[in-house]
């Protein structure tokens, strides 16, 4: 067999060089690897937080939890998931308004990108504070809220707001009542500011081809003006809008409505249970919705947080068992489904969504017949249709 012939030293050499060279090449990619992967994971850690929206309210009522649950499914509709790519925190603090101003404090220095104030005393808190996070407000005013943006001169400071609900009311008379021509607007004849508010809604109503006639009614006496009987049936309802009329004998303008074939509508839910046949009514969830969509705006576009005070929207249709009657009810829901979220068949059932009860109406003067119209007693809720 062959012997084995040592190679030179210079070969030996050379070639203990070029392992050399490979080692080294090795541990330098692997050197190379860990380095980008400690780098990827820094690089993971200093990803940014999602949004902290930051909610402040005196009370957890369940008003309250609605608006803050519309927000919540509004925020998830534009891929902003509570716990996952937005933070939301809520403080209840109670009638305390130096544990609101810490709260609101603390809610700074953790880094708060929006706070939304809901109710009164929370947004005097959030006004009050000494923070420059852009305020959203909720179930306040508009009255309120233009009084505390201009008395503290806060500019990053927008929200949801009541205000006047005419131009769904509208709508809705339209809906039902196709052929109205002249809406009856009940009033107090003796309160001296009536005429210049009628003139904003006669203004209101013109728009939708609506002639408006003040129908006076006597609080005091429980009774109708015989001005109502110049409203023709089939071209005629009226509309009881209990921001001019807080105090309305509700009960008395349903019977003389009644007994003349009109149709009487409302703007509130109580005068619904009370006898008012309809009224869309402004739902805590849909305000929640409207702040929803606010906040999502804001974290979008920063300059979002100096927008105009948008009006709490009328998203929520309320009827008596009297409408079921009247109305095609099957085809104004198909209708209403469309552009809201639900209809209630009886004002005092609860929807599908959180609603709140209105407080029991309070029982009206002493009754008996008025002008010739027989009042009858307080309304009570139907058993429900077989």
């Amino acid at each position: 067999s062959a012997t084995p012939i040592d190679a030179p030293e210079t070969a030996r050499h050379a070639a203990r060089m070029i392992l050399a060279a490979r080692t080294y090449r090795l541990l330098t990619f692997a050197l190379a690897l860990t380095a980008l992967g400690i780098a990827g994971t820094r690089a993971q850690d200093r990803l940014p937080e999602p949004p902290f929206v930051a909610v402040i309210t005196v009370s957890n009522s369940a008003a309250v939890q609605a608006v803050i649950d519309g927000m919540r499914d509004q925020l998830a509709e534009r891929s902003r998931w509570p716990g996952e790519t937005i933070r939301i925190e809520v403080a209840e603090t109670g009638a305390d308004t130096e544990r609101a101003a810490d709260r609101i404090l603390k809610f700074d220095r953790d880094g708060a990108n929006v706070l939304v104030a809901i109710n009164g005393p929370a947004v005097a808190a959030a006004v009050s504070a000494n923070t420059r996070v852009p305020l959203v407000v909720a179930d306040v005013s508009l009255e309120m809220a233009e009084t505390y943006k201009r008395e503290h001169r806060r500019r990053s400071f927008t929200g949801v707001v009541f205000g006047a609900t005419h131009p769904e009311q509208f709508a809705l008379i339209r809906k039902l009542v196709p052929g109205v021509e002249t809406l009856a607007i009940p009033i107090d004849p003796v309160d001296g500011n009536m005429q210049e508010r009628l003139q904003t809604l006669r203004r209101a109503a013109r728009q939708d081809g609506l002639d408006l006639m003040a129908l006076p009614v006597s609080v005091i006496q429980n009774a109708v003006s015989n001005r109502i009987s110049k409203l023709a049936p089939t071209t005629s309802a009226i509309m009881l809008d209990r921001t001019l009329l807080p105090v309305a004998p509700v009960e008395a303008l349903a019977a003389a409505a009644g007994q003349r074939g009109l149709p009487l509508f409302a703007t509130d839910e109580e005068s619904v249970i009370r006898g008012a046949l309809a009224a869309m009514v402004v739902e805590p969830f849909g305000v929640g919705e409207q702040v929803g969509n606010l906040v999502a705006r804001i974290l979008h576009e920063p300059a979002a947080k100096r927008a105009p005070f948008d009006r709490a929207r009328a998203t929520h249709l309320v009827i008596n068992q009297d409408a079921r009657a009247q109305f095609d009810l099957a085809e104004i829901e198909r209708e209403i489904a469309a552009t809201h979220r639900s209809v209630v068949d009886w004002a005092e059932v609860t929807g599908p969504r959180p609603r709140i009860k209105p407080t029991a109406p309070a029982p009206p003067p002493s009754l008996g017949v008025a002008r010739g119209i027989e009042v009858p007693i307080p309304r009570t809720k139907p058993s429900p249709p077989s």
